[in-house]
């Protein structure tokens, strides 16, 4: 099973909420372009609004507590507001994320646990698949530990140390297939499957 045809099921499978699209395009954008750089160009441009906006977040967090109770309401609209762009972001993010595996040639075949990538295959244990298949369902988010242990695997029976042990193996497979992400730590933030720009 292909990204796309992963991410339509799931897409079909999503209830109706009544809010209004939170994911509506940039101008100019068009997921139906077969450029590669087009790609690389809107990620670049969903990454960069996260950032900000995680930082507006960030300040708005820190100096709530100080504010008086009527702006501290007021505070609270304007965080929502923010939450909602930020899901927007994200989710525009994700579909430029496959889009570009779909350029790129990157396939997942989860019932044999095999990964794909511009005329090369590898097959993963199934853990590493498991471990791919959630990063690359998530991009540009981090997960600690404790997540990837209850999120990617609901496997509480393993060890810290086995995630670590497990992410090492992936970038090894990542390198060997040349597919261009870094699987990134940063402290206090966790893992993030991450595309590699240039």
């Amino acid at each position: 099973m292909t990204l796309r045809q992963r991410r339509d099921t799931t897409t079909r499978r999503r209830p109706a909420t009544g809010r209004p699209d939170r994911s509506r395009p940039l101008e100019g954008e068009d997921l139906s372009t077969n450029r590669w750089e087009d790609a690389r160009h809107w990620m670049s441009i969903y990454s960069d609004l996260l950032e900000f906006k995680r930082g507006i977040l960030g300040r708005m967090q820190r100096d709530l507590p100080g504010l008086h109770p009527t702006a501290q309401k007021a505070a609270a609209v304007d965080l929502e507001i923010i939450e909602t762009q930020m899901l927007g972001y994200q989710e525009r993010l994700d579909l430029w994320f496959t889009r570009i595996w779909q350029l790129e040639g990157l396939q997942l075949d989860a019932a044999d646990r095999m990964v794909r990538h511009r005329g090369r295959t590898v097959t993963l244990t199934k853990r590493e698949f498991q471990l791919l298949q959630f990063l690359l369902e998530h991009p540009h988010r981090y997960f600690t530990t404790t997540q990837i242990l209850g999120q990617a695997w609901a496997d509480p029976a393993l060890f810290p140390e086995e995630v670590r042990n497990y992410v090492g193996r992936l970038r090894k497979i990542l390198r060997d297939l040349e597919i261009p992400v870094d699987l990134l730590n940063k402290p206090g933030r966790g893992y993030s499957l991450v595309f590699r720009p240039g």
